[in-house]
């Protein structure tokens, strides 16, 4: 193997493809565009589901406890769940109720009184929910007993669930006001029910804190997904226009009479195909990190770790590698561009799933999972850019490395071989084609072109 040969050819299949204004689109323009048509889309869907009206209808609203009269609040006293024609403000606010964190929905609630729970007004849409109270609530909640509110909704429908959601969370706050209320009546301190307080690590955080931990999770698992999908992508049209392109255009032949050996041609055409595909992802992350440093504006608390980052990028450098091997090794096989994006697919078919397998709740890089191609890595570079207090599984890092070596190896291997093979390089894009006979009703016949 002469390492001058490798370099000349890798640099000239580099230099080669950035020429080619199809792969510059697809490596910088393509994610400068997507990425803040994402932001973009993002934003209108907060702003459309803000905005959003929904009608919720009540029935028996007039059955609840009266608000009493004069300025100073009192805590026996049942809190009025609406304020004229809609629900109370401080039920309606922004906000989880309590154990359903899902119900901070947006959408504004508009209240429509009803006569009766007719549950065609959900099937023609005139509510979106309907809300209703037992006819005697005040009377029973006043003798100690328990009064029951029945929320109607159509079923399979979003508007309809989103409705539902945020008028149950504003009913199990006022539910909770209410049992209060009953404590205070019966002298009781209003965490009556609790009578041990589980302080989690988490109620010592403050909002801000909880948001940006919550993000900064998100993210850990979406960056390594994100860098698999993408150093994919940088992969691939390269590596099929420099094996199945170089077919249609005829510059394979040419490459084969030069003194380079057969094994060189591929090890240059792999590290180009690497870089590219690696420097995809490079790419993509900043762009990511730049969305992210914008964000971090917003937030006292940091969103990522740079050198965890750093770390977890370089990780992805085997990923390229695996993916060059595997699209070389299926392009070369291919007859032209077009059967080579066909073979691609498959690849995809079992990529994703093992990347996705990574982002599974509590899988992580343990002596099973360090075997598994693709998932081992994301694994890998999710424990890399993770804040955690515990030591790192340094023990498992051999064999993540020693299952993407031997997978490479395999499909470098593969690739060499169908180098090799004369009947892989030089047939023709027609399996009938030129120069060749083919039967027709019968008879075998000679292309008529000279």
């Amino acid at each position: 193997m002469r390492w001058p040969v490798v370099r000349l050819i890798a640099a000239r299949e580099f230099r080669d493809q950035l020429r080619d204004r199809r792969t510059l689109f697809m490596i910088l323009g393509l994610p400068v565009l997507m990425y803040p048509l994402f932001v973009g889309v993002g934003v209108m869907f907060m702003t459309i589901l803000k905005d959003k009206r929904l009608v919720i209808g009540v029935v028996g609203a007039d059955a609840l406890p009266q608000p009493p009269g004069g300025g100073t609040p009192d805590p026996k006293a049942y809190p009025p769940l609406f304020a004229g024609d809609r629900f109370a403000d401080k039920y309606v606010a922004d906000g989880p109720a309590p154990d359903d964190p899902e119900s901070a929905a947006g959408g504004a609630l508009v209240v429509k009184p009803l006569d009766a729970a007719d549950e065609g007004l959900l099937a023609s849409r005139e509510v979106d929910a309907i809300v209703a109270f037992d006819p005697d609530t005040a009377a029973k909640l006043e003798r100690g007993e328990k009064a029951a509110v029945r929320v109607l909704g159509r079923d399979g429908e979003e508007n309809s669930k989103l409705a539902v959601r945020r008028v149950t969370a504003v009913l199990r706050k006022w539910a909770e006001d209410v049992k209060a209320a009953k404590f205070a009546r019966a002298g009781l301190p209003p965490d009556y029910d609790r009578p041990v307080e589980v302080q989690d690590p988490q109620s010592r955080k403050s909002a801000e804190k909880k948001i940006a931990d919550e993000i900064r999770d998100a993210l850990v698992k979406a960056i390594p997904l994100l860098l698999v999908m993408w150093v994919l992508t940088g992969a691939i049209h390269p590596a099929i226009d420099m094996t199945a392109g170089e077919k249609e255009r005829g510059t394979m032949e040419t490459l084969l009479i030069s003194p380079a050996e057969r094994g060189e041609i591929v090890l240059g055409k792999f590290l180009a195909v690497t870089a590219l595909g690696f420097g995809t992802g490079v790419w993509n992350v900043f762009l990511m990190v730049v969305a992210v440093g914008v964000g971090q504006f917003f937030f006292p608390y940091p969103l990522l770790s740079l050198g965890g980052l750093a770390a977890g990028v370089l990780a992805a450098l085997p990923l390229a590698a695996l993916f060059a091997a595997c699209c070389l090794s299926l392009g070369v096989f291919a007859r032209s561009t077009k059967e080579g994006n066909y073979y691609i697919v498959p690849l995809f078919f079992l990529v994703l799933p093992l990347a996705y397998w990574s982002m599974a709740p509590g899988i992580e890089l343990d002596g099973r999972m360090s075997w598994v191609p693709v998932t081992n890595a994301c694994l890998l570079q999710q424990r890399l850019m993770a804040v955690r207090p515990d030591p790192f599984p340094w023990v498992h890092v051999p064999a993540v490395v020693i299952s993407l070596t031997g997978c490479i190896g395999l499909a470098l291997w593969a690739a060499v071989r169908q180098f090799n093979r004369e009947s892989v390089l030089f047939r023709e894009a027609d399996a009938g084609g030129r120069k060749r006979g083919w039967k027709v009703f019968g008879r075998k016949s000679q292309d008529p072109t000279p």
